[in-house]
């Protein structure tokens, strides 16, 4: 595909468990990281520059400013490219950033056609590489490049729906309000109206008009 022609689809994550950042001698870093997408922990490579990942480091509060000094103390000597900083086993926990929209979008249409490979091969796949289980089926690699983040909007209720309505679709509604406010937070952000609604999966014009009957069902607070 041109690159000219190609169009970013933004995906949101709320969580993100960073467990080894890889830089090099460009302006971009790699985060090794878990993070959950359709309801499943999984691992991603997720891209971002120096600016961005200062953006991730402030908003992971004490631990971010922790990881920021000993980056620092790397970045101020000669260092190997590419250089693995182990966070999670050097910190002995992630680098954790929750309480934040983080929208990401695949760099390129990564659906490749992988052929079968020789694990004699010297280039195997980078998981497998570092311990990963081999994977000779065709798949998808997980990899992001970060967007931009912000501070969550939650979604806080202020009426109480009626008794029905509430044994049927109390779950169901307040997700989609949740996701409305997402949608909200997005354009607040910078999002055009449609990216926003990509980004909060209202992307359909009925489930947006449910999200926001839902978020008006519940009144809920939108300072």
């Amino acid at each position: 595909m041109d690159a000219q022609e190609y169009t970013p689809r933004y995906v949101q994550i709320n969580e993100l468990y960073i467990d080894t950042v890889v830089i090099d001698d460009t302006e971009f870093i790699t985060l090794w990281c878990f993070t959950v997408l359709d309801d499943e922990y999984k691992f991603v490579y997720l891209g971002c520059d120096f600016c961005q990942f200062n953006q991730i480091l402030i908003a992971a509060g004490d631990k971010g400013r922790e990881i920021a000094l000993h980056l620092a103390e790397i970045l101020d000597k000669p260092y190997d490219s590419p250089t693995l900083i182990p966070v999670k086993e050097k910190f002995e926990e992630y680098l954790e950033l929750t309480g934040h929209d983080i929208i990401v979008y695949e760099p390129l249409a990564l659906e490749d056609d992988l052929e079968e490979f020789d694990e004699n091969d010297e280039e195997l796949p980078i998981e497998q590489l570092f311990g990963g289980k081999s994977n000779k089926t065709r798949q998808k690699y997980l990899i992001y490049q970060l967007d931009r983040l912000y501070p969550s909007k939650v979604f806080e209720p202020e009426k109480q729906v009626t008794e029905g309505l509430a044994e049927c679709f109390e779950d169901d509604s307040l997700e989609l309000a949740q996701l409305y406010y997402d949608y909200l937070n997005a354009v607040e952000n910078g999002y055009s109206d449609c990216e926003a609604r990509q980004v909060a999966g209202l992307e359909r014009e009925l489930f947006f008009r449910m999200a926001r009957k839902a978020s008006e069902l519940w009144g809920g607070n939108k300072s």
